[in-house]
């Protein structure tokens, strides 16, 4: 059977499917995490911490999720992704144990680090298990629905920031409620992950060869495929090339640093720093969790209208113009903040700012071999992550001088460098299927 028979053949068993699911609910703790502290910060104790205390509680988690992903998240490359992704989870569940028991600024934050560095890791192991146990024709699917548990996070943060304060009489139950969802997903995670084909066939290992076997057979998929999507992979990268910033894979890793960079400082910064402003224009903390919530809803419509996009276009292509379309809805939001347009356009603003950001995460877990997917992938992670740092400490110091319309306008341009760079993407990879150098479809890699 030819590669694209097998790709247009290949169906995803029930074993498969709730593999997908599992590695969804791991990206709603990220989703959950990043957006907590936009409901809990306007509810801080009187003198807990100024408005710029804020905006570094904010970038603690930040800095714990580039050191995760950019130094930890490796380590699946070289022990497996099942040990790496549950020693994270155990990681996570202490950190918001911390968190929820924290009776000052000064071990909050020390536990916002500590849980930044698990859901480092978990945002890019869980994706790269998502990918590797499904075969290539439905990896955008797969993308899709597991960067839907991370809006779904943020929509669980909204309830909970909606709710939980007021019957738990405090900003404390926020992160209670995020204590029981980790060590919820723990145990699933230990449950229902197991070692990923793709990695046991690298193994010399004999036990390691036997069980990959078994597993094969159970995900009822071509060995070939399996093989770490090696067919699909060869068709993409020269596989001897591991190196991030070689000749092979400059060009295509830079453009994922600055482009995935920028869409995420401006999307962390819409995400933490909403309820607070809205809170600040309008005096009503419930609208600002209303229009949180609106944004929540918009990045969960927009993971899933990814999955059925990244089916038909690529993604590079999908990422450019949904990023057009997210910075009209922004200008429209930021010019009414409030009111049933405003709240329209906050939905309009996470979908498609959303859309782009998962498209970018679908290139990044495809263009890598499998040596080092997790490190090419996490590396990614890493450095925009590290590089959203600032965006949540100068919005606390912007806060105090610039009004929320000035504010949202100025993450125009953060949007705008990241529109250039998928659309630079997309003209670096038109040349290999252009001119023939790979076979594969230009849909399976970006």
């Amino acid at each position: 059977m030819t590669l694209n028979g097998a790709r247009s053949m290949a169906s995803m068993t029930p074993y498969q499917i709730a593999i997908v699911l599992v590695c969804s609910l791991v990206n709603l703790l990220d989703g959950y995490d990043l957006f907590i502290m936009g409901y809990a910060l306007p509810n801080l104790p009187e003198g807990y911490a100024t408005a710029s205390d804020k905006g570094y509680l904010i970038s603690a988690a930040l800095v714990g999720i580039g050191v995760g992903a950019f130094f930890l998240a490796r380590m699946a490359d070289v022990h497996g992704r099942r040990p790496t992704l549950l020693g994270a989870l155990v990681l996570n569940t202490a950190g918001l144990l911390v968190s929820s028991l924290a009776p000052n600024y000064s071990v909050l934050i020390a536990s916002r680090f500590v849980t930044g560095m698990a859901i480092g890791v978990l945002g890019a192991i869980s994706m790269v298990i998502a990918q590797e146990m499904s075969p290539p024709s439905r990896r955008s699917l797969s993308v899709g629905v597991v960067l839907f548990g991370y809006p779904l996070g943020t929509f669980v943060a909204g309830l909970a920031g909606a709710s939980v304060i007021e019957a738990a009489g405090g900003w404390k139950g926020l992160f209670w409620v995020g204590f029981a969802l980790s060590a919820t997903v723990t145990v699933v995670v230990a449950a229902f992950i197991p070692e990923t084909v793709a990695y046991l066939r690298r193994s010399s290992d004999d036990t390691a060869q036997e069980t990959a076997e078994k597993l094969s057979t159970r995900v009822n998929l071509e060995e070939g495929l399996l093989n770490g999507g090696v067919l699909a992979d060869e068709a993409i990268v020269d596989q001897s090339d591991t190196k991030l910033l070689g000749p092979g894979l400059r060009v295509t890793t830079l453009l994922l640093w600055l482009g995935y960079g920028f869409c995420t400082a401006a999307f962390y910064f819409i995400g933490s720093w909403t309820p607070q402003l809205i809170k600040n224009e309008t005096g009503d903390t419930g609208s600002g969790a209303l229009v949180g919530i609106m944004l929540s809803v918009g990045t969960m419509i927009g993971a899933i209208l990814y999955g059925f996009l990244g089916l038909k276009r690529p993604s590079a292509q999908i990422s450019w113009m949904s990023m057009a379309l997210g910075m009209a809805a922004l200008v429209a939001f930021a010019l009414t903040l409030q009111g049933p347009f405003a709240l329209t356009m906050a939905l309009l603003l996470g979908l498609f700012v959303f859309v782009s950001l998962t498209a970018f995460t679908a290139i990044a877990t495809t263009v890598y071999p499998i040596r080092i997917r997790a490190k090419g992938f996490g590396t990614m992670l890493g450095v925009a992550r590290v590089g959203s740092i600032l965006s949540p400490i100068l919005g606390g110091y912007a806060i105090g001088f610039m009004s929320p319309k000035d504010l949202y306008i100025a993450v125009l341009v953060p949007l705008a460098i990241a529109g250039m760079c998928s659309y630079g993407l997309l003209r670096a990879t038109r040349p290999k299927t252009a001119t023939g150098q790979h076979p594969a479809r230009h849909t399976d890699f970006v």
